[in-house]
């Protein structure tokens, strides 16, 4: 019986050693975890807002301690950003925290409200985005919500390639107007663009029209609108229009408090060659 009561003491004081060890190491590991602090910020999906603008909204700037933040604080501090339209958090226990966001898309500057637009038509005040093209001028709202829909459907890099937009509807010599969606395009290469709404999908094929036209050795006008049908058609400036261009160019640049398009706008080439068609 005195050996049995030994033998049942000291499998009580093992289990209460183990169980003792155990609420040691959870204790530590559970101190380790909630003091961890972040290592690493990883950001993804972001294009327009800025990392640094991200980490500001969400109040992580000086590496907090990664397990004490809330998820959903940190959502929607970062979904205050006007451009943001989700967010995901994830974290690990290495010190890992990744952000994902999705944007609206940022299409352009719009002088005549002095106001950034996305694709959804949100109006933004300048936040020190750049490269965005400037539409120079009123544009009725059936068109400009067109406009937007049309642009939503085309690559960024070509957007980013854009100057300036000019809302320039074809008109007949008494006024009339026959076709109230056609926009010209100041590229940043050079070039300038007369398209409408229903050819605006061609914008993405430009690089391609860009090289078969050999654009990288003239400047001039690329007619994508729905007069030429499905014919793509091509002229290079006259003196006259060259100057006229570079006129406009300075004149919105100098009066917009914005940087249009994504680099400078460059002279074009001044080229005698033909007028090539496709």
């Amino acid at each position: 019986m005195e050996k049995k009561g030994k033998k049942k003491l000291r499998s009580s004081v093992k289990f209460v050693i183990r169980l003792l060890l155990f609420i040691t190491i959870l204790s530590l590991c559970t101190y380790f975890v909630l003091n961890l602090r972040i290592k690493n910020i990883y950001i993804e999906g972001n294009s327009s807002v800025s990392d640094i603008e991200i980490i500001n909204a969400a109040g992580i700037k000086n590496y907090p301690k990664i397990y004490r933040l809330h998820k959903k604080e940190l959502i929607d501090n970062i979904s205050a950003i006007p451009l943001i339209k989700e967010v995901k958090i994830k974290r690990n226990i290495l010190g890992k925290l990744t952000i994902s966001v999705k944007e609206e898309k940022l299409l352009f500057y719009y002088k005549y409200n002095d106001k950034y637009i996305t694709n959804n038509g949100t109006l933004l005040d300048d936040n020190g985005y750049y490269g965005y093209p400037i539409l120079i001028n009123f544009t009725p709202d059936t068109i400009m919500n067109k406009l937007l829909e049309a642009f939503d459907k085309i690559d960024y890099d070509i957007i980013r390639m854009i100057n300036l937009i000019e809302y320039t509807p074809y008109k007949s010599q008494d006024g009339e107007i026959f076709d109230d969606g056609r926009f010209t395009l100041f590229m940043n290469d050079g070039n300038t663009i007369i398209i409408d709404l229903v050819n605006i999908k061609k914008l993405n094929e430009y690089m391609k029209y860009f090289a078969s036209l050999g654009l990288d050795e003239r400047s001039g006008y690329l007619y994508l609108d729905t007069i030429t049908e499905d014919n793509i058609y091509f002229r290079v400036y006259t003196e006259e229009e060259l100057n006229e261009r570079q006129r406009i160019i300075d004149e919105v640049l100098n009066s917009a408090n914005v940087v249009a398009g994504d680099g400078e706008d460059e002279l074009p080439k001044e080229d005698g060659g033909n007028n090539t068609t496709e």
